[in-house]
């Protein structure tokens, strides 16, 4: 059927949706606390050092080998009951990763400062706020007392990841959720005294 006059066969506009919205206020802020922010190698270094330990659950094995170093019973059941988690968490992580395989921003951005190497993995989910979150539950679970220390110590990493310019902001609420219902389903089916 031949097309009425003033009719075009041009693609309608793109309107930018509600994803598209979201994920450019997640750059712009992500951006403004990796750029805008001052970076004082005071502050920067001592937070990279933090950060960088935290790869492949590195800081959290060396915290749950803590009760072998202070004499406490069962020792090999409560490092356990951290490292199995953690690990597990970071490994289903980088399955997520490659399924959504969203860029890291120096990647997607390159005017953006690499202030630590990059790792190779996707960003989304980080995988250091997801950690985080499995080991602030399971090592709260079995020290209780420690919870506050551990929650600045979770706080401080995820704020690093941002502030590094190595994940979006989103990447790192994205990791704190997944780790939480990870290290709570974990600590509701797995008791400590397991």
């Amino acid at each position: 059927m031949p097309s009425s006059p003033g009719s075009t066969d041009a693609a309608p506009p793109k309107t930018i949706g509600r994803f598209d919205r979201i994920d450019s206020l997640d750059r712009a802020l992500s951006r403004r606390a990796a750029v805008g922010w001052p970076h004082p190698r005071w502050f920067t270094l001592p937070l990279s050092g933090l950060s960088l330990t935290a790869n492949y659950g590195i800081l959290w094995y060396a915290v749950s080998l803590l009760p072998w170093l202070f004499g406490e019973p069962e020792p090999l059941r409560k490092t356990l009951y951290v490292a199995v988690p953690v690990t597990l968490v970071e490994a289903t992580g980088f399955l997520v990763k490659r399924a959504v395989a969203r860029p890291r921003p120096p990647v997607a951005d390159p005017d953006l400062p690499v202030q630590i190497p990059l790792p190779y993995s996707k960003s989304f989910p980080s995988s250091h706020a997801s950690m985080s979150m499995v080991a602030l539950l399971t090592l709260g679970a079995l020290y209780p007392w420690a919870l506050p220390w551990l929650a600045v110590l979770a706080a401080v990493l995820c704020f690093s990841r941002v502030y590094l310019g190595v994940h979006y902001l989103g990447d790192v609420l994205g990791g704190v959720v997944y780790g939480l219902v990870f290290g709570a389903l974990w600590v509701w089916l797995v008791p400590v005294g397991f």
